[in-house]
């Protein structure tokens, strides 16, 4: 049995225009602050949602630039769940939602066809049979959007997938459906471009005058011990290199060859891909193809590797980066002079979790694979090159804001250590299990009948009980990140333990055991990062903070997403870069920041879908020069601007509406 809503089942949003289109197409027209659609209740009741396996909907839109598309189930306790898909403009497109994604396990779905990044946000879950409202919308956009529905349904059964052939991008892997300036024309002039370049970079001397080794500057000097630390002198943090030179880290994230472009459910979007075990076979990598890499073969033939890191090299040093950031690669990180950071693999885990990657931390489990964890540092325990090291990257347990571990964990349906811990806190806090009840407004039989399968709180919010789950949530955090970091320690003594670039700090339990750590990291996608929340930080762990990544894309430019923070054109996107680094450069708590990415990411996306111009290069390895030129600029200045002899820029750039997903 299967469910089909047309237009008669919705009602649009204020500045949303509904109408239908033959007997179950929607054509929903969305003003350029965003807006769609909302099931009438009286045309669709709650409970079949849980009756039902999968919602899916054909979609097709002629916008200028990736539809976000926004499914949102509320319940009526306030309580809500949605997932964002992007939508290639020109493709009619299927999405599909396995409706068990309600339950909240996973922050990004897997990739059905044709699909770009499904994203999961909100509360950690809704009921199915709570449901209460059901909406379809898209998000702010520069102007107003028009797209169609069809086929919106639920079902038991994952629809078909069948696509016409559409070949989407050309032989160089740019957007075939637009033109921009500084789009490569052909490969020979992609060739001749490269080609004179590297021969430009091989007889280029490194500037290194006022720069160590490491590329420290040499205007700051402390006690060289051999490895990087960090120091604290008048009031500002610095990082040191192994000579004793003041560092302010500009790096940059993903430094590498490979923009790998995922083929499986896309092939009906590209143009025919040459043979795996051919010329070629090195484009294909990590599970998709590149076509970064088969213009880097097409352009130097088999020294493609060698010729791009030369190049790659080159360049940065030219444009003032001094770090080589997270997920680059590790043949370029070798016989570089650059220092680097380490994206460490393997963060401890346990067969069962409180809530996504949230692990069972009181378990034995958990400090054995902690162990193997830090093993993996050994290789690298004496290099002096590497500044430190990320013990991972954006938790996704903390991508919801309102997290209760604690009321997670007794919901759970196994037995997990955590439970005993907790059992055995409250024992030691309440002594008798009367007084638990009291605070608690419970009838427990005794302090183990909390790990009774299921277990079921009364319905009334006690303060007492709200308090307690918000300190045991504290001990949990506290362990999660202490366990691994001491071991950490214990392996490598000699190199900074960076922390877990977390993607933002949405309360202060999150920095429960931070102190293990020697730098703080967070992702900050904002025009420019909040220098009262780092000095808070800071504050609270007596540690500097370091930024792991930050981005501005423009849509004038040949992706048709511009990621999480967005300008209008190039120009601007350089003068955003400028305002970033040099804002970051005045914060006396912060000793670092690294761009994402080097490369802009392929037009029909990455393993995971995204597929934004954020590079500082294209796919046929063209420099945007407008952000470079910038660049440099604000790398140039920044250890003036940091030491209060220069005002930082200050002419941040007008954003515009995002199309990250």
């Amino acid at each position: 049995m299967t469910v089909i809503l047309s237009a008669v089942d919705f009602h649009p949003a204020p500045k949303t225009r509904l109408q239908a289109e033959g007997e179950h197409g929607i054509v929903v027209d969305v003003a350029k602050e965003g807006g769609g659609i909302e099931l009438d209740g009286s045309h669709f009741k709650r409970h079949q949602w849980q009756d039902y396996s999968y919602f899916s909907a054909d979609v097709y839109h002629e916008s200028h630039d990736v539809l976000v598309l926004v499914l949102m189930f509320c319940e009526p306790s306030g309580r809500s769940l949605s997932v964002h898909y992007g939508m290639l403009p020109g493709v009619r497109t299927r999405i599909c939602l396995p409706l068990s994604a309600l339950a909240g396990g996973k922050l990004f779905l897997d990739r059905y066809p044709g699909v770009l990044q499904s994203v999961v946000r909100g509360d950690p879950s809704v009921d199915r049979s709570q449901i209460s409202a059901f909406s379809i919308s898209t998000i702010a956009s520069v102007e107003g959007r028009h797209f169609t529905l069809s086929g919106v349904q639920l079902s038991h059964e994952e629809p078909e997938f069948s696509y016409e052939f559409h070949p989407y991008i050309d032989e160089l892997g740019q957007w075939s459906k637009k033109e921009w300036h500084g789009k490569t024309v052909s490969p020979a002039a992609m060739t001749e471009s490269l080609r004179e370049e590297w021969e430009r970079s091989q007889n280029h001397p490194y500037d290194r005058v006022d720069k160590s080794r490491y590329g420290g500057w040499k205007g700051i000097c402390f006690t060289a011990t051999g490895f990087f630390r960090t120091e604290l002198l008048d009031g500002i943090w610095w990082l040191v290199d192994p000579d004793g030179y003041g560092l302010f880290s500009a790096g940059m994230d993903c430094i590498q060859p490979y923009d790998t472009m995922r083929v499986s459910g896309m092939e009906h979007l590209t143009p025919p891909l040459p043979e795996q075990d051919g010329p070629f076979r090195e484009a294909w990598a990590k599970g998709g193809f590149s076509y970064s890499v088969a213009n880097l073969i097409q352009t130097f033939g088999e020294a493609w590797k060698d010729r791009w890191a030369e190049l790659t090299e080159y360049r940065l040093w030219s444009w003032g980066f001094n770090t080589i950031g997270n997920w680059s690669d590790a043949a370029f990180i070798g016989p570089s002079s650059l220092p680097y950071v380490y994206p460490m693999e393997g963060f401890p885990e346990t067969k069962e979790t409180i809530f996504r990657d949230f692990p069972d931390v009181f378990s034995p489990e958990y400090e054995e694979n902690a162990k193997a964890f830090a093993a993996g540092l050994l290789p690298l325990r004496d290099d002096p090159r590497l500044v430190g090291y990320f013990m991972r990257n954006e938790p996704h347990w903390a991508f919801v804001d309102s997290l209760n571990l604690t009321e997670l964990l007794i919901a759970h349906s196994e037995q997990l250590f955590c439970k005993q811990r907790l059992v055995e806190w409250l024992e030691t806090k309440y002594e008798t299990v009367e007084r638990l009840n009291d605070a608690w407004g419970t009838s427990l039989n005794s302090f183990s009948h909390l790990t009774q399968v299921p277990f079921q709180l009364p319905a009334e919010e006690r303060e007492a009980r709200k308090n307690d789950y918000a300190a045991f949530d504290r001990l949990l955090i506290r362990r999660y990140v202490e366990v691994p970091a001491g071991y950490c320690k214990e392996v490598d003594p000699h190199h900074l333990n960076l922390g877990m670039r977390y993607a933002w700090v949405s309360s202060e339990a999150i920095l429960e055991g931070c102190e293990a750590f020697d730098v703080f990291s967070i992702n900050c996608y904002q025009s420019s990062p909040d220098k009262e929340q780092i000095a808070s930080i800071s504050k609270h762990l007596s540690r500097p903070v370091m930024i792991g990544e930050f981005h501005f894309g423009a849509a004038d430019a040949g992706l048709p997403a511009c990621g999480i923070r967005a300008v209008a054109t190039q120009e601007a996107r350089g003068r955003a870069y400028r305002y970033y680094v040099e804002q970051s450069a005045a914060i006396p708590e912060l000793v670092g920041i690294h761009y994402f990415q080097y490369p802009d990411q392929p037009v029909l996306g990455r393993f995971d879908g995204e597929n934004y111009q954020i590079g500082l290069v294209d796919v046929c390895q063209r420099p945007y020069s407008e952000l470079v030129e910038q660049a440099t600029l604000a790398h140039e200045r920044m250890y003036r601007v940091r030491t209060g002899n220069e005002i930082a820029f200050d002419k941040a750039p007008a954003e515009v509406p995002k199309t990250g997903f």
